[in-house]
């Protein structure tokens, strides 16, 4: 009896210890980015930090299309369990198509973020937003528009006005998600196609160039070939700041947006972490990266934001319907290009 007793025990001892949860092999999150490399490493450095738990950057690519367009390929057997970035169509087509595991993260009801940066439906995150804003060139203000006794341009009908008729530099929907976005505004602000279209129209009439990209009327404006034009705000700030730009940048009311997104891939091999990543994306320490390395806005309020960055709270976005913007893309557009002949 003793000799078998003897023989339990070393069995026993020979077995692995029983843990509760993730086994520790499983304890790792594999990241798909469409980001910024430094920011891509830095969010997965702190996210360690923070949790204990490695993660690698596996790709890292600016493109959400083609990032998105390997996760689609890669469907049958997956190799990562996130992927961040990328506004939210990219994350909606991956949920229409069953690419996506549902999770709603408790940090969103914990930190109060407003439930129009989330989708309805679980499938994606928002966790940082690219708001559109106006630029203008001081000095052309000041020597040209000014005496005429008007106030610099702070409003999306500020740009209408006939004293800038041939003076705003502009993008084009079909080459930019931010001009289509800028469109989605005028509609959504106005409380109608027809009232955002007829704006459309008006614009026309003052536009000296449609660029292809949807911060081409920085240099031009900053170079005083125009007066006004609209970008991404993050970038604007982070050109005008970094290279001591001469322009003015004001966030206009009822001002339009993209959220970045994140979300789980369906079957990700790391689940439980997955999860756990998503919630620190929602996290004060995430936001502060995103915000210190692409002047980006998280969606939660209190994060510290770079120098002449205004606050989250400042800025007014238009009443938004992502559904409907997603739904029109193309008829839109096409309405758009009808109405400017680009």
């Amino acid at each position: 009896m003793k000799r078998v007793a003897l023989v339990l025990l070393i069995v026993l001892l020979a077995l692995p210890a029983f843990t509760t949860g993730q086994p520790e092999a499983e304890k790792k999150v594999l990241i798909y980015a469409a980001l910024d490399e430094k920011t891509s490493n830095e969010l997965a450095q702190a996210f360690t930090a923070e949790t204990g738990i490695p993660a690698e950057v596996v790709v890292q690519l600016e493109q959400a299309g083609t990032v998105s367009g390997r996760i689609k390929t890669e469907a049958p057997n997956p190799r990562a369990d996130v992927f961040i970035g990328g506004n939210t169509n990219y994350h909606t087509e991956l949920a229409d198509g069953g690419f996506l595991e549902k999770y709603a993260s408790p940090v969103i009801k914990q930190a109060g973020i407003s439930s129009q940066f989330t989708d309805a439906d679980g499938y994606w995150t928002g966790w940082y937003l690219g708001a559109l804003c106006l630029l203008y060139n001081e000095k052309r203000y000041q020597e040209e528009v000014a005496p005429k006794g008007i106030k610099p341009p702070s409003t999306w009908d500020d740009l209408l006005d006939p004293v800038y008729k041939g003076e705003v530099i502009a993008s084009n929907p079909a080459t930019t998600g931010g001009a289509y976005l800028m469109l989605c505004a005028q509609i959504f602000r106005l409380g109608s196609e027809q009232a955002g279209f007829d704006y459309i129209r008006k614009l026309d009439k003052n536009v000296a160039q449609y660029t292809k990209g949807a911060n081409g009327s920085i240099p031009l404006v900053s170079q005083g070939e125009a007066i006004v034009g609209f970008a991404w705000g993050h970038d604007t700030l982070k050109q005008k700041i970094q290279g001591n730009l001469p322009i003015v940048v004001v966030f206009p009311k009822d001002t339009g947006f993209e959220i970045g997104a994140a979300s789980i891939i369906k079957g990700a091999p790391h689940l439980e972490s997955a999860k756990k990543f998503i919630d620190f994306l929602l996290s004060p320490t995430a936001g502060a990266i995103n915000a210190r390395n692409g002047y980006r806005y998280p969606v939660r309020k209190g994060v510290d934001l770079p120098n002449g960055v205004p606050a989250f709270e400042s800025i007014d976005f238009a009443p938004w319907d992502l559904k409907k913007a997603a739904e029109n893309v193309d008829a839109w557009k096409k309405k758009w290009a009808e109405i400017t002949g680009k």
